[in-house]
């Protein structure tokens, strides 16, 4: 058998999709996009239909399905009639199957070279900051000279097209320091630089001396958050035992594994995302990639279900957490979280801060 990465060179998500009976909606985006729809009404929507190296798909009725080509076989894993020991196997065996049958793409057509776009960091001048280059940071999202100080390794300043924005750079923990894109910051602005890899790559603060020191690891939406948590959070971890992550927004699965595969195995994983029905699953996504737990999770209303091993449960949306996901599920891991008190941890920081000014000055009572 191949390898996962080689599988993804050879096999289109497309001839999986086709020999599960999904079929092209006409008149339905653009061929370079296509959408296609099986016999239930399933629909799902293909970026890159004729390269299938960077190849990924949407569920179009189930925003938590997404991906690359393992990702789709995981999610209709029981559609498959070829079977396995257990799960990675039976992914193994289907991507091998097909990747030993021809598939013609040419009924689809192209991208445009500019959706192609490879991330190349000479088209881009970077620098590393000084504080006040790092206004939108201290002045708009209210975070102190002396944490923004602290991050600056971190942060480059990034000009592309006449246009200078504060950049997170992300890199592949487990691989090397290259430079694969830029979480882009700045006022009224949010971006990730065109063609980077937001599959595999995170941005990475590691105040360690060395990874062996590593004893906790923060995972966030984005770098903001991090710096906010690590100023509110101060003096309840060891900075330089510490390293604080950001996905850019919505993690993946190859995400969370590179990182985890980067440090040592007994490292501590604080899943510390948004306050949300989304950052809820984030956290459970993270525990699962950590156990090598397999999870599926589906939007049924105001359930979301969930098909773990030989288990499948529902719960409220409300009720979905990790601790009643790994309570459901019956097993225990050292991922735990960090839920903000507001929506995300930059909110959290911005309400400490208006409280603080808005507190009244205590004055002596006038003597009589």
């Amino acid at each position: 058998m191949g390898t996962f990465q080689e599988y993804k060179d050879k096999v289109s998500i497309l001839q999986l999709a086709e020999y599960l009976g999904y079929k092209p909606l006409k008149g339905r985006y653009t061929k370079a996009r296509p959408v296609l729809r099986d016999a239930n009404g399933d629909t799902i929507l293909i970026k890159n239909p004729t390269t299938p190296t960077i190849q990924v798909y949407w569920n179009l009725n189930n925003n938590l399905q997404h991906g690359s080509v393992i990702d789709f076989v995981k999610n209709n894993i029981e559609r498959f009639v070829i079977t396995g020991r257990n799960e990675i196997d039976s992914i193994n065996k289907i991507l091998s199957h097909f990747s030993g049958i021809s598939y013609d793409n040419s009924s689809y057509k192209q991208a445009p070279l500019s959706e192609q776009k490879i991330f190349n960091e000479a088209d881009y001048t970077t620098s590393i900051p000084v504080i006040k280059d790092l206004h939108y940071l201290t002045g708009e999202r209210k975070l102190s000279p002396e944490t923004v100080q602290t991050f600056i390794p971190f942060i480059r300043l990034v000009e592309s097209g006449g246009y200078k924005n504060i950049g997170f750079p992300f890199v592949i923990a487990d691989k090397d320091d290259k430079i694969r894109g830029y979480e882009l910051r700045n006022y009224g602005y949010k971006s990730f630089s065109a063609g980077g890899d937001k599959i595999h790559a995170s941005w990475i603060a590691d105040f360690s001396a060395n990874k062996n020191e590593v004893r906790n690891i923060f995972f966030f939406e984005s770098a903001i958050d991090a710096m906010s948590f690590f100023q509110v959070k101060q003096g309840t971890f060891n900075p330089e035992q510490s390293v604080f992550i950001s996905t850019g927004g919505f993690p993946g699965i190859q995400q969370f594994a590179h990182v985890i595969n980067g440090y040592p195995s007994d490292v501590r994983l604080y899943g510390c995302h948004d306050n949300d029905l989304q950052g809820q699953l984030f956290n459970i996504m993270l525990a699962c990639v950590k156990e090598n737990i397999s999870c599926i999770k589906n939007k049924l209303g105001d359930r979301i279900e969930f098909i773990t091993n030989d288990k499948k449960f529902s719960l409220l949306n409300e009720r979905v957490s990790l601790s009643n996901f790994y309570r459901f599920c019956g097993f225990e891991s050292n991922v735990k979280t960090k839920k903000p008190g507001g929506k995300d941890w930059n909110e959290v920081l911005q309400n400490l801060n208006v409280i603080t000014n808005d507190r009244k000055p205590v004055f002596d009572k006038k003597r009589s």
